[in-house]
Formats: structure tokens, C-alpha cells, sequence
């Protein structure tokens, strides 16, 4: 598969779950508590490099045990799981001995452009604190992205 394809692949089958991300960061940003201080939408490669990843929400603050489980209902926004029959969604999945392109780094720039594109569709963001899209281990060539400001749109 070449780089292209992967792209391509990768943004349709996000694409498709635009809807329920939506609703999911609606939540989220809802059920923030009091003491979060800063909202991460983290972009998780896998350590194969194969395309698989999943995206999950995480806050900043004191006692982050207790604030992390206010939101745990809400904090998985995109992940993929292995089935009996193949990767539910059917992300593109590539042996990363066989590319030769940063996978991790193109999973992190098309799911971070993909959560760009939803929280502008949300619209007038209500959220008091800060929100940033991060690449875990500092995968992406376009993260950190600074979402929202911490003040109310």
C-alpha cells in the first residue's frame, strides 16, 4: 500500500465516524470536573508501526486518578479492536517492514486533522480550560495543536 492509499483509507473510515466523535467530545467537555485543568486529545500509535492506534481523551490536574475517572465514560473517542473477523473499524493496517513511510506519523497527522475538523463542527465550544491534540511519544509532524484557548468560544 502506498503512502497515498494509506491516507486515503485512513481519513475515509475516520470520516465515518465523525458523527460519533462528535457526540463523544459534546460529552466529554460536559462532564469535565471542576479541578481538570487542561483537556489532551491523545493520539496513541501502536508500537508495531502497523497503522493500528486509538484515540482517547485524558485531563491535567490535581489528583488525576480521580479526575481521569470522571470522564472515563467519554475518554475513548476512535478505537479500533482486534475481531474474529479482522479490525473493527477496518483501519488500513501495513507491515511497516514493507513501507517506507513514517506510519506512526501519518496516524497521528490524519486522526489530529480528523479531530480539528470535528471541533470545528461543534461550533461555540463551551470549555474553561485549555484543550490540545497530542501525538503520544511524539509521533505527528503537526501536533501539538493548540484546539481551544481555555476560554469559552
Amino acid at each position: 500500500m502506498t503512502e497515498l492509499e494509506f491516507i486515503a483509507e485512513l481519513t475515509t473510515v475516520l470520516e465515518r465516524h465523525s458523527d460519533s466523535a462528535r457526540t463523544l467530545i459534546s460529552e466529554l467537555l460536559a462532564s469535565l470536573p471542576d479541578r481538570a485543568t487542561r483537556l489532551d486529545l491523545v493520539i496513541f500509535p501502536s508500537q508495531d508501526a502497523d497503522g493500528f492506534f486509538t484515540v482517547a481523551a485524558s485531563v491535567d490536574g490535581p489528583d488525576l486518578y480521580v479526575i481521569n475517572k470522571a470522564i472515563r465514560g467519554h475518554a475513548e473517542l476512535f478505537g479500533p479492536k482486534h475481531t474474529e473477523s479482522g479490525v473493527e473499524p477496518p483501519i488500513p493496517i501495513v507491515d511497516s517492514d514493507d513501507v517506507d513511510y513514517s506510519v506512526n506519523d501519518i496516524v497521528v497527522d490524519c486522526a489530529a486533522k480528523w479531530l480539528q475538523t470535528i471541533w470545528q463542527s461543534i461550533g461555540n465550544v463551551q470549555c474553561r480550560i485549555p484543550v490540545v491534540i497530542v501525538g503520544h511519544d511524539d509521533y505527528g509532524t503537526i501536533t501539538p495543536i493548540n484546539l481551544h484557548s481555555g476560554k469559552s468560544a
